[in-house]
């Protein structure tokens, strides 16, 4: 899997393409989504930078973004309510 991420707190240098992420395993409660696009928002700069470290400590490397789209490929237990509304579209 290919993933833009960073392995320490700091600016734009510490951003690095991995060609060789792994596929995260989808655990209780999650979706997997194959991600056909990606954006960035403000909160994504101030959490490399180490802004919100005290309250969102992160393990790396770390791919960070929430903002995407793409297509739902696996869905792990417990998960109901958001398949109801996937199927009722």
């Amino acid at each position: 899997m290919k993933a833009v991420q960073i392995s320490k707190y700091g600016g734009n240098e510490v951003i690095e393409i991995n060609n060789n992420a792994p596929t995260p395993k989808v655990v209780l409660g999650f979706v997997l989504v194959e991600v056909y696009a990606a954006g960035v928002n403000p909160s994504d700069w101030k959490i490399r930078q180490g802004y919100f470290e005290k309250y969102l400590p992160l393990t790396f490397p770390a791919t960070l973004g929430g903002d995407f789209s793409g297509v739902v490929k696996e869905v792990g237990a417990g998960v109901t309510s958001f398949m109801k509304f996937m199927v009722g579209r």
